[in-house]
């Protein structure tokens, strides 16, 4: 199935199709109020796919400010907190869209990284965000509800004393 894609940024009259297709498709699932929250406060980090002006896609990040930048240490740091596209559109390059027009938007808003949790048994996920530059930074042991672990992954610079545990 080849279809055309496009991706915009979200919107919150998005809200009810982004939340319908993180039910639909991931065991994580927010409140209302949190999807409402992400997409007031950081709706131009948040980006749709669409096909035929149907939302099939979605991403949800925000920019984590530190509580003291003193002297330039600890800049904002990009998270990317949700991505899900619909299961009849996967595999066809949507999810890498999204995936760089969210770390676009977050780079314009000066981030020096980017960095999200993935389940350790989604191998698919893991292999696109490492082919947009994502390392495996650690993995966080039991990170989900369901007992299972989280790679954390970054994109950025690494600091020096950082493995590279590919």
């Amino acid at each position: 199935m080849t279809s055309e894609f496009t991706v915009r940024q979200a919107e919150l009259t998005d809200i009810n199709d982004i939340i319908k297709i993180n039910r639909l498709c991931l065991p994580e699932n927010y409140s209302f109020d949190f999807f409402y929250r992400i997409l007031s406060e950081f709706g131009y980090a948040c980006a749709v796919g669409e096909v035929n002006g149907e939302v099939i896609g979605y991403l949800l990040s925000r920019i984590e400010r530190p509580f003291s930048s003193f002297i330039g240490l600890n800049p904002s740091k990009g998270h990317v907190i949700s991505i899900a596209v619909l299961p009849q559109y996967r595999r066809q390059g949507l999810g890498i869209l999204i995936m760089k027009y969210g770390m676009k938007k977050l780079i314009e808003h000066k981030v020096d990284s980017i960095y999200l949790e993935v389940r350790v048994s989604n191998v698919a996920a893991v292999e696109m965000y490492k082919k947009l530059g994502y390392y495996i930074k650690r993995e966080f042991k039991q990170y989900y509800r369901d007992g299972e672990s989280a790679f954390v992954m970054e994109w950025g610079k690494k600091d020096s004393t950082e493995e590279n545990h590919e």
